[in-house]
């Protein structure tokens, strides 16, 4: 288990998976939308340090910004659609 601990692929294995997870956060029902937020921070967190370890900071703050943007566009996307059912037709937003 070492040996897998310091090889970089299986870092990036586990970060895939990751992202994977979240992006199937959509067809979470809304009752545990937040709960799994907080479970993919809790998990991804040591796999971003992991990551960044064995890859460097360049891969870390790679992956860092693709993390974010799975976790914050979902609820930004749904804002914009309530924000543009509410407004007026052709309106610039």
């Amino acid at each position: 288990m070492a040996m897998l601990a310091g090889h970089p692929g299986a870092a990036a294995l586990a970060a895939l998976s990751w992202a994977v997870l979240a992006c199937l956060l959509p067809m979470v029902r809304a009752r545990w939308y937040y709960p799994a937020i907080w479970a993919l921070i809790v998990v991804g967190v040591p796999v971003l340090g992991w990551l960044t370890y064995l890859c460097g900071p360049g891969f870390g703050v790679l992956f860092l910004a693709l993390g974010l943007s799975l976790l914050v566009w979902p609820p930004v996307e749904a804002m914009r659609r309530r924000r543009g059912q509410g407004g007026t037709p052709g309106a610039l937003h």
